[in-house]
Protein backbone atom coordinates (compact mmCIF):
# COMPACT_ATOMS: atom_id res chain seq x y z
CA UNK A 1 0.00 0.00 0.00
CA UNK A 2 1.34 3.57 -0.65
CA UNK A 3 -0.11 7.18 0.63
CA UNK A 4 -1.45 9.22 -1.77
CA UNK A 5 -2.36 13.21 -1.54
CA UNK A 6 -5.49 14.04 -3.67
CA UNK A 7 -6.43 17.38 -4.68
CA UNK A 8 -10.50 17.81 -5.54
CA UNK A 9 -12.54 20.36 -6.37
CA UNK A 10 -14.73 20.95 -3.79
CA UNK A 11 -18.12 21.51 -4.59
CA UNK A 12 -21.19 23.67 -2.67
CA UNK A 13 -19.65 27.13 -3.36
CA UNK A 14 -22.50 28.74 -5.99
CA UNK A 15 -23.16 27.61 -9.28
CA UNK A 16 -20.29 27.26 -11.58
CA UNK A 17 -17.62 27.77 -8.92
CA UNK A 18 -15.33 25.45 -6.81
CA UNK A 19 -12.49 25.57 -4.83
CA UNK A 20 -10.21 23.04 -3.73
CA UNK A 21 -9.44 20.40 -0.85
CA UNK A 22 -6.64 18.31 -0.19
CA UNK A 23 -7.62 14.80 1.24
CA UNK A 24 -4.96 11.69 2.16
CA UNK A 25 -5.44 8.03 1.72
CA UNK A 26 -3.77 4.92 1.86
CA UNK A 27 -4.44 2.84 -1.52
CA UNK A 28 -2.95 0.62 -3.85
CA UNK A 29 -2.09 3.16 -6.74
CA UNK A 30 -3.32 6.66 -8.00
CA UNK A 31 -7.01 5.42 -9.91
CA UNK A 32 -7.49 3.69 -6.04
CA UNK A 33 -7.01 7.14 -4.42
CA UNK A 34 -8.93 8.97 -6.46
CA UNK A 35 -11.79 6.75 -6.59
CA UNK A 36 -11.84 7.59 -2.82
CA UNK A 37 -11.93 10.84 -3.21
CA UNK A 38 -14.86 10.92 -5.56
CA UNK A 39 -17.01 9.35 -2.74
CA UNK A 40 -16.00 11.77 -0.15
CA UNK A 41 -18.35 14.60 1.07
CA UNK A 42 -18.72 17.91 -0.48
CA UNK A 43 -16.35 17.02 -3.19
CA UNK A 44 -18.06 17.80 -6.86
CA UNK A 45 -18.75 14.48 -7.91
CA UNK A 46 -18.45 15.03 -11.55
CA UNK A 47 -15.23 15.88 -12.29
CA UNK A 48 -12.59 14.00 -11.85
CA UNK A 49 -9.32 14.79 -9.31
CA UNK A 50 -7.38 18.08 -10.27
CA UNK A 51 -4.05 16.63 -8.62
CA UNK A 52 -2.81 12.91 -7.24
CA UNK A 53 0.53 12.72 -5.98
CA UNK A 54 2.68 10.21 -3.90
CA UNK A 55 3.51 11.42 -0.44
CA UNK A 56 5.47 9.80 2.62
CA UNK A 57 4.12 7.82 5.34
CA UNK A 58 5.25 10.85 7.82
CA UNK A 59 3.34 13.67 5.48
CA UNK A 60 0.41 11.69 5.59
CA UNK A 61 0.70 11.47 9.74
CA UNK A 62 0.71 15.00 9.26
CA UNK A 63 -2.55 15.76 7.00
CA UNK A 64 -4.05 12.71 9.08
CA UNK A 65 -3.78 14.98 12.25
CA UNK A 66 -6.37 17.58 11.43
CA UNK A 67 -9.23 16.64 9.35
CA UNK A 68 -10.07 17.88 5.60
CA UNK A 69 -12.95 19.84 6.24
CA UNK A 70 -10.81 22.14 9.14
CA UNK A 71 -7.84 22.85 6.96
CA UNK A 72 -10.33 24.42 4.21
CA UNK A 73 -10.66 27.90 4.90
CA UNK A 74 -14.02 28.92 6.60
CA UNK A 75 -13.93 32.40 4.62
CA UNK A 76 -17.38 32.34 2.50
CA UNK A 77 -16.62 32.51 -1.21
CA UNK A 78 -18.68 35.26 -2.02
CA UNK A 79 -16.73 37.41 0.62
CA UNK A 80 -13.82 36.35 -1.33
CA UNK A 81 -14.97 37.53 -4.41
CA UNK A 82 -15.85 41.16 -2.88
CA UNK A 83 -12.96 40.86 -1.15
CA UNK A 84 -13.28 40.62 1.86
CA UNK A 85 -11.44 37.92 4.16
Amino acid sequence: MKYFMVICHRGHCGTGHSTEIKFVFIANNAIDAMDKARKMPSVKHTRLAMIVKEITANEYNEYRQISAYDRFNQTSISAKRRGRR
